[in-house]
């Protein structure tokens, strides 16, 4: 298995879309980057005698906006380099050069999840902390403690590994472009639900909870907008306990419990498990 995922992160890394992606994710950091400065130094102009809260209200929903669309941009690193992962090989026939050898094929899926989580969770947490460091050096209000950012960290690398173990199921089962559709779309269908439940926010009686209620359903079938939101939360969580500036378009109004990370971590081992007892039973 070791072989494997030695063999997964140098596939990965060897890939034109990873280097592509990689130049892209440059260009979009200097932009964010050049966006932070213009608000920060208008910010800083026109707010100069409100309260501090004020402006940490704005630096949180910029802090916020830089990482949704940091998030958006691994979760579309996942799909381009890995929905190929198992069932590019079986299309190629490469998998018969690597199955020849003593090599089980749950071996090989759990190979290949391992691999590419090493180099996804690599990239997340670059870019996380990239945007975290624009910030900081633009002089955000918005208090950033070492807890804050590492608890922050821990779920913004979680959620690529939920939607990397959905893509590596999928690829052990379906065709490439098959895996590529169900990724795109269940990832869609969890954003969308996310904002349909922080809008139900703003209604009452049973609007507010019919809107819940999807956005709770759509967290089941990929929980990665619910966790991304958790991470939100845990970042603009403020020392003196206060959580507001975790609101806005990319907040949470109300946090998951508990059970449902229970859920998240049964939700990555069924997972793997179904994809790797189906890819045992594939046809070769």
């Amino acid at each position: 298995m070791l072989t494997i995922t030695k063999y997964a992160i140098k596939e990965m890394i060897k890939k034109r879309a990873f280097l592509l992606i990689a130049i892209l994710t440059v260009g979009y950091l200097f932009i964010y980057g050049y966006g932070l400065s213009l608000a920060f130094h208008n910010n800083n102009q026109v707010v100069n005698n409100t309260p501090n809260i004020a402006k940490m209200l704005l630096e949180s929903q910029l802090l916020s906006a830089g990482l949704y669309f940091s998030n958006f941009i691994v979760a579309f690193l996942i799909v381009l380099t890995s929905v190929g992962a198992v069932s590019g090989d079986v299309e190629s026939g490469a998998i018969y050069a690597l199955l020849y050898k003593p090599l089980k094929r749950h071996e090989y899926v759990l190979g290949k999840f391992i691999g590419l989580s090493i180099i996804i969770t690599v990239y997340s947490t670059l870019l996380f902390l990239s945007v975290i460091g624009l910030n900081i050096a633009f002089g955000t209000k918005v208090y950033l403690g070492l807890g804050n950012v590492f608890r922050a960290l821990f779920f913004f690398d979680l959620g690529p590994v939920v939607l990397l173990s959905l893509v590596i199921a999928s690829s052990s089962i379906m065709s490439t472009v098959n895996t590529g559709v169900l990724a795109v779309m269940t990832y869609g269908i969890a954003m969308i639900g996310g904002i349909l439940e922080q809008m139900g926010s703003f209604f009452t009686d049973a609007t507010s909870q019919g809107l819940s209620n999807v956005g709770i359903i759509t967290s089941l079938i990929l929980p990665t907008d619910v966790i991304f939101r958790k991470m939100n939360a845990e970042l603009l969580t403020q020392n003196t306990g206060l959580s507001f500036l975790a609101q806005g378009p990319f907040g949470g109004t109300s946090q998951p419990s508990p059970i449902m990370f229970v859920y998240i971590a049964f939700y990555i081992c069924f997972l793997l498990y179904y994809g790797t007892r189906k890819f045992e039973k594939r046809d070769l």
